[in-house]
């Protein structure tokens, strides 16, 4: 028997075996967002040790999710990671995880839970390029309410631009458009739908800045899009 497995011969205990080890669907979320450094998917679960998440890749790459290819341009500067076909065929799985998640977990959510490095890089991910305006956009986030954790930050600033949006932990030296204060617990019941947008700024959160940013910063951050409704938990694959 394989360390950690059922000795079952059952589907579910040997999807089990592969899937559903501590921090692998997490580690599988990254991906089929479209990480592929192990320094971006290890930002989407920055609680997880580098050293496991190696494993996990590892692993992962033992049993035919993922494979290792050669950087673009760059094959010397080491590989990126990337689902294979068994690996895309998960989609499904951790997308139904989440949709359930959404549905009835909601109360397993706690103040331990408001990661504010987590919010941030999935805020990131929500961002519509296309929206931008030309010019580079920075917003500041200050937030309260963080529980006291290695990965709590009460500042983080957003840059947004059509070609890259980034995650700063520190002051990136750009003028800053635009700041948004408040509790974190609100901004993360805006991104998971359990309030809208222009409640909360109605109620909890305060944007501070010209017009032309902080009135479209909802529509550049679709936040006035829901997941699991508007927009997928886990994106289909491109075609």
């Amino acid at each position: 028997m394989a360390e950690g497995g059922y000795s079952q011969f059952c589907p579910v205990a040997k999807g089990a075996e592969i899937v559903a080890t501590r921090w692998t669907p997490l580690v599988l979320r990254e991906l089929m967002f479209g990480e592929m450094s192990f320094n971006d998917i290890h930002r989407g679960v920055p609680r997880m040790s580098r050293a496991l998440l190696s494993e996990r890749l590892r692993q992962l790459e033992s049993d035919g999710i993922v494979a290792k290819v050669p950087r673009e341009g760059n094959p010397d500067k080491g590989h990126l990671w990337k689902l294979t076909e068994a690996g895309e065929a998960l989609r499904e799985v951790i997308e139904s995880l989440g949709r359930w998640g959404l549905a009835h977990g909601r109360r397993r959510v706690t103040g331990d839970d408001y990661d504010s490095t987590v919010l941030m890089w999935a805020l990131r991910r929500r961002v519509d390029r296309e929206a931008l305006p030309a010019r580079r956009v920075v917003v500041r986030f200050d937030l309260s309410g963080i529980p006291h954790c290695r990965t709590g930050r009460r500042l983080h600033w957003l840059v947004l631009q059509r070609d890259l949006v980034d995650v700063c932990l520190k002051d990136p030296g750009y003028p800053v458009d635009c700041i948004v204060s408040g509790g974190i617990a609100t901004l993360v019941d805006v991104y998971l739908g359990h309030l809208n947008w222009r409640e909360a700024t109605h109620r909890a959160l305060a944007v501070e800045g010209p017009r032309d940013v902080a009135g479209n910063l909802d529509r550049w951050l679709r936040l006035d899009r829901v997941v699991g409704r508007d927009l997928p938990i886990v994106p289909p694959r491109a075609r």
